[in-house]
């Protein structure tokens, strides 16, 4: 087992942000708590999102992926209903998963903000990303 164990988290902050903003995994509770203490935006305490962090994923050719898929629930008549819209894509890492350093975010996040700083971006993929 990696040195890092079982007991790893991801902690995403739980508003206003996007593109892989403040998303670390720890295995610290120490840092966890002092990266969710008394932290403020526009004078409202921020909210995260704290999961267990899968150390064994389901990869795509070595590498981390998110399945990106488009849904729209509706209440018609006062009837619940859901589409599903058939197309979506994967969006890959650029670099093998690996859990020796977990703060390399071209490892562990799949974002295009954050994957398309690497030279690497689109070289397996074009765009980092494969349509289903």
């Amino acid at each position: 087992m990696p040195k890092f164990g079982k007991n790893l988290w991801i902690i995403k902050p739980g508003e206003n942000t996007n593109r892989g903003c403040g998303i670390q995994v720890s295995k610290e509770l120490d840092h966890i708590k002092g990266l969710i203490q008394n932290v403020n935006v526009n004078g409202n305490r921020r909210s995260y999102i704290i999961q267990k962090y899968i150390e064994k994923p389901l990869l795509y050719k070595n590498r981390k992926f998110d399945i990106r898929t488009f849904t729209m629930m509706c209440t018609i008549n006062g009837n619940l209903q859901g589409y599903w819209y058939s197309d979506g894509y994967f969006r890959t890492s650029c670099r093998e998963f690996t859990l020796k350093n977990v703060s390399n975010r071209f490892v562990h996040l799949t974002n295009d903000a954050v994957q398309k700083k690497l030279d690497d971006y689109g070289k397996f993929e074009s765009g980092n990303k494969l349509s289903y």
